[in-house]
């Protein structure tokens, strides 16, 4: 078996020296990374080190404000895809995301699939969200001129 705390310091110094993502912080076992994303810039996530398992836990987007029950619907969809990734939501109804990863499959390949596909889920997810979260506050926007989520994100390349 290869060492899952080795293989996560590669693939961290090698992604962050070739500008794929910043790493935040690091302690023991932890690591806090905000990984380039199209739609929100970037996605802060947190890589776990436990006794059996590499837990991931990244921010989506905050409780809906419109329509909830169709925002979390969606989201429960979404679990449906496969993949490591579930959507979850915490005491204040913030969506988030985890994915739990055996150690002995935490190697460089399955972290850089691993926050590839975080991106993806996240970037499929984030217009279809709002659309149902905010639909109030994105028509306001539209009403006073802005974009709504018609045009791409000014970071969008």
């Amino acid at each position: 078996m290869s060492d899952p705390h080795a293989a996560i310091e590669r693939y961290v110094t090698q992604a962050v020296d070739q500008e794929h993502l910043t790493l935040v912080g690091a302690a023991q076992g932890a690591w806090d990374l905000l990984v380039p994303s199209y739609w929100k810039e970037s996605v802060a996530v947190s890589l776990h080190l436990g006794d059996r398992t590499l837990k991931a836990e990244a921010f989506f987007m905050r409780a809906p404000e419109d329509n909830a029950d169709h925002a979390y619907r969606l989201l429960l969809q979404r679990n449906e895809r496969g993949g490591p990734w579930r959507f979850c939501a915490n005491e204040a109804g913030d969506a988030t995301l985890v994915a739990l990863v055996p150690l002995a499959a935490v190697t460089e390949e399955e972290l850089d699939r691993l926050l590839g596909t975080l991106v993806t889920l996240t970037d499929e997810t984030y217009k279809p969200y709002m659309e149902l979260a905010f639909q109030r506050g994105l028509e306001e926007q539209v009403r006073r001129g802005g974009p709504g989520l018609d045009k791409p994100p000014p970071w969008a390349k």
